[in-house]
């Protein structure tokens, strides 16, 4: 009951702030950036290993902000150069900090923008989608891009709860199985089709590409986070959301559907 009530007032509040305006989405966005970092830098709080908390949170900032104003058409493409130099600072920083381990103190840090920041940052690029109307907040895709997650990992927990026998990756996830991960593509591949009939703009044929990029690209986004927590030896990166633990637990999918999509986009629709 915990679980059903907080996952329907999780996605009323996602659909009611991304759909609102683009403010709310930003802030949205940003809210579940920083509570990614946190539950990401908290695997790392017992260990020896201490990355730059400071440039995590504010070079993750920036990388957002920015690309929210380049995507809405405020500021030009080529400030987003000028966000990589920051990448250095970490290193640079790090001579200051007087660690054990720098070398592992870097490669945490900056391991945290490249898997949570940029990814994140590049949602903003689905939002305001040149091909749709340039430089319009359109929420359209995302939503479809979660509504495409949403059903695949409904269908295939259904699918895979039913009849799920062979283990899909026993090592990281021993829950998860082919047979739930065929029902669940199916399920989201016959979902692209209805999602076609909102975005016309977008052919059927690229639905389907973009329906199966999506379930390739969440299904590791989901194994990479599960394989973080079996190495920590932590069941949840956290419990915001009661009976779905963390939001890194709820997004992992995510992280890596959002860069896939948006180059598919760029390279097939745009």
């Amino acid at each position: 009951m915990t679980r059903t009530i907080t996952g329907i007032v999780f996605v009323l509040v996602m659909l009611t702030a991304i759909w609102a305006s683009e403010y709310t989405y930003a802030l949205l966005f940003l809210l579940i950036l920083i509570g990614s970092i946190k539950e990401y830098l908290s695997l790392f709080r017992q260990s020896e290993v201490k990355p730059n908390r400071f440039l995590s949170y504010s070079i993750s900032i920036l990388f957002f902000l920015t690309t929210f104003l380049i995507a809405g058409g405020t500021i030009g493409i080529k400030y987003f150069l000028a966000l990589f130099p920051l990448i250095l600072v970490i290193m640079a920083a790090e001579l200051y900090r007087k660690q054990e381990k720098p070398a592992e103190n870097i490669a945490v840090t900056i391991l945290s923008i490249i898997y949570l920041a940029i990814p994140l940052s590049l949602v903003n690029f689905l939002v305001f989608p040149e091909f749709l109307n340039s430089n319009s907040y359109t929420p359209r895709l995302l939503i479809a891009l979660f509504g495409l997650i949403w059903t695949y990992d409904s269908g295939a927990y259904l699918v895979g709860v039913s009849i799920g026998k062979h283990r899909l990756f026993e090592r990281i996830s021993p829950k998860k199985s082919w047979e739930g991960a065929i029902g669940g593509t199916l399920i989201a591949i016959g979902a692209s089709f209805f999602i076609s009939t909102i975005i016309p703009e977008i052919r059927i044929i690229h639905w389907i590409a973009i329906s199966i990029l999506t379930i390739v690209s969440s299904t590791f986004g989901d194994l990479t986070e599960s394989m973080f927590k079996r190495y920590f030896g932590i069941k949840d990166s956290g419990n915001i959301l009661p009976g779905h633990g963390g939001v890194l637990d709820r997004f992992d999918s995510l992280f890596f559907a959002a860069p896939v999509i948006v180059v598919y986009l760029k390279l097939f629709i745009e």
